[in-house]
C-alpha cells in the first residue's frame, strides 16, 4: 500500500506531535505500507524536526529552485479565485506535484487546523482539488473544518468548494465538536476522532539540565499565544496581547510565590510578521516584573521532551491548542485560554470545559485597556485554584484516537 502524504504544517511542536502519532500508528498496523510526505519549498531543517525514522517513510522535499516562489501560490489563489481549478494543470510545477500523486493508491491530507473553513486557504483547497481530479482515494485525517463566511462572492465560492471536496473523500475523521456539528449540518459523512497526538504515549526522561534549572522546586507550563495572527483577534495589536500576557505572568507568579513558570515555546523560528515562539516569550519574560522566577525553554526541544516536562508540572495555562493536548497525554490538570473552536471542541468532547475560559468570548473586540481592567485575569488565577485531577481523561482521548484508527482501518481493508 502506497499512502502520499500532503498538506503537512511544520515549524510547530503540535503539528509535531499530530504526525509522529499517525505515522507511528501506520508503520504499526501496516508493516508493509510505503509513505511518501510532501513538501513544497521548505527547509530541510523544517523537515528534520518532523522526520520519523523508518524506512517505510520517505520526505520529498521538491526544492526551492524548481517549484517555490511567492509567483507559484499567486497563481494558485487567482486560479481558485477565478473558480477554474482544471487551469492547475497547466503549471509546470503542479505538474512536478502530480507525479508523486499518481503513484499513491492513497492521499492522506495530513491532521491540522481550518485550512478549510475559517482560514479559507486557497491553495490547501487546490491541492485537494488534485487528488479530486485524479481520482484517487481521499483521508483527510483529524482536521477541524468551518466555521465557513457566506459574507461575500468568495466565502460563498469557497464554502461551496469546500463542500464539494468533503462529500468527494473517502475518508473524513473531524477531532473536535465544533467541526462534527458543522459537518452534520452540511450532511457529510465523518468519523468523529481526537488529535492525533493521543495515538501514542511518548516515553523521554525529563532532560537533567531542566531538573537542575528547577532546583527540586515545584512549577507551573505557562504557554501563551500573540493571538493578533488569527481572524479571532484582528482587532489586537501584537503589542496589546503581550501586555494581556505579560500582566497574567505577574499575577500568576504572585499568586504562587513557591513556584517558578516555565514557558514552552510551540512554534519554532521567529518572524516579525508573526512574532511568537522562543524570542516572544522571552519578551514577555524579561519584561514582567520577575523575569528570575520565569525559565523559557529553548524551541530546539520536540513535543516529547514539552510532553515530559508538562507531566511534572503542577498545572498548566495554555492558549495553544496542543499545550492543552500534552497536558492531557501527561495526567496534568489545566486551564484552557481558548482561542479557536478546535480548543473548544476538544474540551468539549471530553467533558472538560470547566477547565475553559473562552478569549473569543471575553475579548469580544474590547479595548485592550477595558481587558485589563475586568476581572478576566483574577478569574484565571482563581481557577487555577481550583483545578481538580483530570485522571482517566487521557484514557477517554486515547480510545476515541483508537477508535478513529479503527475506522480508517476498516475504510482501507474494504477496499
Amino acid at each position: 500500500m502506497k499512502i502520499l502524504v500532503i498538506e503537512q504544517p511544520l515549524n510547530n511542536r503540535g503539528d509535531e506531535s499530530a504526525h509522529r502519532g499517525l505515522m507511528n500508528k501506520f508503520i504499526q498496523e501496516y508493516p508493509d505500507v510505503q509513505i511518501k510526505v510532501l513538501f513544497y519549498g521548505k527547509r530541510d531543517r523544517e523537515i528534520n524536526e518532523f522526520r520519523v525514522n523508518s524506512h517505510q517513510i520517505e520526505y520529498v522535499n521538491i526544492p526551492l529552485r524548481t517549484i517555490y516562489n511567492p509567483i507559484f501560490r499567486r497563481e494558485i489563489i487567482l486560479i481558485m479565485k477565478f473558480n477554474m481549478p482544471h487551469l492547475l494543470y497547466l503549471l509546470p510545477k503542479i505538474r512536478v506535484m502530480l507525479k508523486f500523486y499518481r503513484e499513491a493508491d492513497y492521499i492522506l491530507c495530513a491532521p491540522g487546523g481550518i485550512n478549510l473553513g475559517g482560514f479559507q486557504d486557497w491553495v490547501h483547497q487546490a491541492f485537494l482539488n488534485l487528488a479530486m481530479y485524479e481520482h484517487k482515494k481521499v483521508i483527510y485525517y483529524g482536521r477541524s473544518i468551518g466555521p465557513f463566511s457566506e459574507t461575500t462572492y468568495l466565502n460563498r465560492l469557497f464554502k461551496k468548494n469546500s463542500e464539494r471536496l468533503l462529500k468527494y473523500f473517502g475518508y473524513i475523521s473531524l477531532r473536535d465538536a465544533k467541526s462534527q456539528s458543522i459537518a452534520k449540518k452540511l450532511r457529510i459523512k465523518y468519523t468523529p476522532t481526537i488529535d492525533s497526538a493521543f495515538l501514542v504515549e511518548p516515553k523521554t526522561d525529563i532532560p537533567r539540565f531542566f531538573v537542575e534549572k528547577m532546583n527540586d522546586d515545584p512549577y507551573i507550563i505557562f504557554v501563551p499565544n500573540s493571538l493578533a495572527w488569527h481572524k479571532n483577534f484582528k482587532f489586537y495589536t501584537f503589542e496589546e496581547i503581550k501586555s494581556f500576557w505579560i500582566t497574567l505572568l505577574n499575577k500568576l507568579v504572585e499568586a504562587y510565590p513557591e513556584h517558578k513558570i516555565v514557558m514552552l515555546p510551540q512554534t519554532i523560528g521567529y518572524s516579525k510578521f508573526l512574532p511568537d515562539g522562543y524570542i516572544y516569550f522571552n519578551e514577555i519574560k524579561n519584561q514582567s516584573n520577575f523575569p528570575n522566577r520565569v525559565f523559557v525553554l529553548e524551541e530546539q526541544y520536540g513535543s516529547d521532551i514539552q510532553q515530559s516536562i508538562i507531566s511534572n508540572a503542577s498545572f498548566l495555562i495554555g492558549a495553544r491548542y496542543h499545550s492543552i493536548i500534552f497536558s492531557i497525554n501527561q495526567d496534568v490538570s489545566f486551564i484552557s485560554l481558548s482561542y479557536e473552536h478546535k480548543m473548544n471542541g476538544v474540551v468539549e468532547i471530553l467533558n472538560k470545559k470547566d477547565c475553559e475560559i473562552d478569549l473569543v468570548k471575553e475579548f469580544a473586540d474590547q479595548p485592550m485597556s477595558d481587558i485589563l481592567r475586568s476581572d478576566l485575569i483574577e478569574r484565571i488565577i482563581t481557577k487555577s485554584h481550583v483545578l481538580e485531577s483530570i485522571k482517566g481523561t487521557k484514557k477517554v482521548a486515547h480510545n476515541i484516537a483508537n477508535n478513529g484508527f479503527e475506522e480508517l482501518k476498516t475504510f482501507i481493508n474494504a477496499i
